[in-house]
């Protein structure tokens, strides 16, 4: 019952710092601010194989509980990083973000969602998506001010 979904985003960074800014977790937390905070993200940035637990809240008061994230694959050399996530009535959401060059300043970051929520997958996705879009705006704005 998966469905999946893309996102592309053009950033006007350049890929490194944009990259440091995908592995850095604080970063995470900045991109969904007013949206989803996560209570136990680490300080370190995220490694293949490390299994990352946390507590949700929608709108930063509203409990999601909890959610568990799987760093199956980062690579660097490619700027490629994938998950396997689930919690609460998400069975299994696998995300792969790949970032490529555009320019010297600037580049593409692709998210690709594939989640699976059983039958209550098509009113789940569409919650995602407006995440998804709401993180690379305010990545982008955050970047940019720095």
């Amino acid at each position: 019952m998966g469905r999946k979904h893309k996102i592309s985003r053009e950033y006007p960074v350049g890929i490194e710092t944009l990259w440091a800014d995908i592995l850095d977790a604080s970063s995470l937390a900045d991109s969904m601010k007013g949206a989803v905070s996560y209570e136990g993200l680490p300080v370190e940035p995220v490694y293949e194989g490390q299994v990352i637990v946390v507590k949700l809240k929608r709108w930063g008061w509203f409990p999601l509980g909890k959610w568990t994230m799987e760093v199956v694959r980062r690579d660097d050399a490619e700027y490629i990083l994938e998950s396997r996530e689930h919690g609460g009535i998400v069975k299994c959401y696998r995300h792969r973000l790949e970032v490529v060059p555009t320019g010297p300043d600037s580049c593409r970051y692709t998210d690709t969602l594939d989640l699976d929520a059983g039958w209550l997958t098509p009113l789940v996705l569409p919650t995602f998506k407006k995440l998804y879009e709401q993180r690379h705006d305010q990545r982008i704005a955050r970047l940019i001010r720095k």
